[in-house]
């Protein structure tokens, strides 16, 4: 008996040693994320990228804005970085760094990249509303909104041009990762068949709209959004640019399109929006196409966890990411209540 008591000894340490390190890299998760923002700020990816070829930290230093770089900070901060797998080390007889397919990512040159994106998430008023959680909870008002004395979102961010211009920038960034699937999709499952004209509820600068007019020249889009995001778009003499309240109506076109709008809401707002989008589409023949994450709880995926953080950022503002189910539960509903 005393044996097997002893045996259990160095098994409980394990179990409580593993528990600390499990807490100590919650305590200090955020450290990845400034650190990730520092290198973009810094502009490290885009040094690597457009020297083409491996760099010395003292030849990476020299590109740096900052005059004179404390070159011993400047060491640790890449080698958390490297740690990270954001860069990667070369050995030789000097060490190198050069870009991994994440970093890759982080460069402004390359079309499709997360930079705006990664920025407007480490905003210091997008990270305040996370130390407000307990306020969403409370259910009284919403993490952002305590956090920022009641000043709506939008109101906050169309005050200041350089957030502003920030978020577009993310929201674009954002949708230009998902348009192809998109549009591959809508040709694979003849979703646009018998469509003339399309609705982008909410489509900002129109990424995903004008992808489709190329794409599906015989449908005409109509980008539906804020005033003050349609009159600082550009004109474009494919895609038309209205603005408009979803609550109030909705453009009538064939086909109307959501994509990442609806998480945006809760349930009894999201049914008054898909009603609305209803009435804007033929009774027969219309089309409803939305395009959102489906949050995976099981955690089977690469991207479980950043799904369930989105889910959580979207609570700041009284929106939410949903699984399968509850997206079925919500259709569902819509179709009941009119």
């Amino acid at each position: 008996m005393d044996s097997m008591k002893n045996d259990l000894i160095p098994l409980a340490m394990d179990e409580e040693i593993q528990g600390q390190a499990q807490i100590w890299k919650h305590i200090y998760g955020f450290a990845e994320s400034l650190t990730l923002k520092c290198a973009i700020e810094l502009g490290v990816p885009d040094i690597l990228h457009k020297h083409g070829k491996p760099m010395t930290l003292s030849e990476i230093a020299d590109k740096l804005t900052i005059p004179s770089p404390n070159m011993d900070r400047f060491h640790r901060i890449m080698r958390f970085l490297v740690h990270m797998k954001l860069f990667t080390v070369i050995d030789g007889p000097e060490m190198k760094y050069a870009l991994t397919p994440a970093s890759k990512l982080l460069v402004r040159a390359e079309e499709k990249n997360l930079v705006s994106f990664a920025l407007i998430q480490l905003h210091a008023d997008e990270m305040l509303p996370w130390h407000y959680l307990i306020a969403g909870i409370e259910g009284q008002t919403t993490p952002w909104l305590a956090s920022h004395n009641g000043v709506p979102y939008y109101d906050r961010v169309g005050k200041d041009p350089e957030y502003y211009k920030l978020h577009n920038d993310a929201m674009t960034s954002h949708t230009s990762f998902v348009v192809s699937a998109l549009v591959q999709g809508c040709a694979k499952e003849g979703v646009l068949d018998g469509v003339r004209s399309l609705v982008d509820v909410g489509g900002s600068t129109g990424v995903a709209s004008k992808a489709i007019t190329n794409a599906f020249p015989h449908v005409k889009c109509t980008v539906m959004d804020f005033a003050h995001v349609v009159e600082a778009v550009p004109k474009d003499p494919k895609v038309d640019f209205v603005a408009g309240d979803v609550f109030d109506c909705v453009p009538k076109a064939d086909a109307v399109l959501m994509k990442s709008f609806l998480h945006g809401f809760d349930d009894d707002d999201s049914i008054k929006i898909l009603n609305k989008c209803r009435e804007a589409i033929p009774a027969k023949g219309g089309k409803l196409i939305i395009v959102e994450i489906v949050v995976d709880i099981d955690g089977t995926l690469e991207f479980a966890r950043p799904r369930l953080c989105m889910d959580l950022e979207l609570g700041m503002f009284g929106g939410k990411e949903r699984t399968k189910d509850e997206w079925k539960n919500l259709l569902t509903k819509a179709e009941t209540i009119r």
